[in-house]
């Protein structure tokens, strides 16, 4: 995940002794791109390092961590901090983030608890919370019970990607033709042979952009018949972006197939074998005349 897409997501831990879960959630959320705040981390250096100080230190920062995130992330164990001034400190922090959520109808509050726990031993006041919790979520509160971390980080992930996710400009059209800029004159001469005949729209792909282009491409992909991907002097570019584009529109339920062509004089010859995609190899001047063949076998997608 690119950093510079993220804001800050408040991490609500236990900041005085973190468990092992904790310790884990930390790293794989840094390993994953996340940049993320506790209440108290602004404030550690200058404080001496009690329980009392640091969830003072706590209650004082909240408020504006909380403010000043995109989420949070809420990890619930059977025990809690020691209250301070009976107050639960995981409580504390959800219903902080609850009153967030009724301000920002796309903030999101993140709660893991993984796996099972015996509660036999558990903190009575921190199961009456839990008890409370679960009976008080909205939509925009996410309940995990995966074991693993780095599952739960991935869900965090695609969640909020999902939510960030830009809307491109669009256009209903026969044939969406994708290359790399190594092969724009190429593409040219594939367009012009097609223009009068199928109504084209075409992506030249510029190496270190920024745009998201795989985002683009699903997006036209939506609303296009056909699916051209061409290379000739791209081939280490061409593989991986059919890869991640296939599964990005939903594999063997993508809506428009893929016509995955390359030039015979390519260098390094890829293939991808796929539902819905066809890998051809043809000389450029018989491109045109296969795509026209391909669009006409497609029965229910002439726009």
């Amino acid at each position: 995940m690119n950093k510079a897409n993220l804001n800050k997501i408040f991490l609500s831990i236990n900041k005085i002794k973190q468990s092992k879960s904790e310790k884990r959630l930390m790293l794989t959320l840094e390993r994953a791109g996340f940049s993320f705040s506790s209440a108290t981390e602004n404030k550690l250096s200058s404080l001496p390092s009690s329980s009392t100080n640091l969830l003072t230190a706590d209650m004082d920062n909240l408020d504006s961590e909380i403010e000043n995130s995109i989420c949070s992330i809420h990890f619930i164990e059977k025990n809690n901090l020691k209250p301070l001034d009976e107050i639960l400190m995981t409580e504390l922090h959800f219903n902080k983030a609850r009153l967030k959520i009724e301000k920002d109808e796309n903030y999101k509050a993140f709660i893991w608890m993984p796996g099972k726990f015996d509660d036999s031993d558990a903190d009575k006041n921190q199961l009456d919370f839990i008890n409370k919790m679960q009976h008080h979520l909205s939509n925009n509160m996410i309940l995990s019970r995966v074991p693993a971390a780095i599952q739960f980080v991935e869900d965090v992930r695609l969640i909020m990607e999902q939510q960030t996710k830009k809307i491109f400009d669009t256009i209903p059209t026969n044939v969406f033709l994708i290359v790399s800029q190594l092969d724009e004159s190429e593409a040219l001469r594939i367009e012009l042979m097609l223009k009068g005949v199928l109504k084209t729209v075409k992506l030249i792909i510029v190496q270190n952009a920024d745009i998201n282009y795989e985002e683009y491409a699903a997006q036209q992909m939506n609303v296009s018949a056909l699916t051209v991907i061409y290379y000739k002097n791209a081939s280490d570019w061409a593989l991986p972006f059919i890869q991640q584009i296939w599964k990005k529109v939903g594999g063997a339920n993508a809506k428009s197939p893929i016509l995955f062509i390359r030039d015979p004089a390519s260098i390094n010859s890829k293939i991808f074998i796929a539902k819905k995609v066809t890998c051809l190899s043809i000389q450029s001047e018989l491109i045109p005349l296969e795509i026209k063949m391909q669009f006409d076998s497609l029965n229910d997608k002439v726009i």
